[in-house]
């Protein structure tokens, strides 16, 4: 998922989301230069409560 499409599915800003990536509770990844995010990672956020 880009981070466009995370912060849609969480119902949150993508300045949200990088604040997720900077205090290391989500993981990003690079693929042929974009970032990408796990969405099996986002859903276990969900369900510890943080997302």
């Amino acid at each position: 998922m880009t981070s466009d499409e995370v912060a849609t599915y969480l119902g949150r800003s993508k300045n949200a989301i990088w604040l997720l990536v900077s205090r290391g509770l989500l993981m990003k990844r690079k693929w042929h230069g974009r970032l990408y995010f796990k969405k099996s990672e986002i859903d276990r956020l969900i369900d510890s409560g943080i997302g």
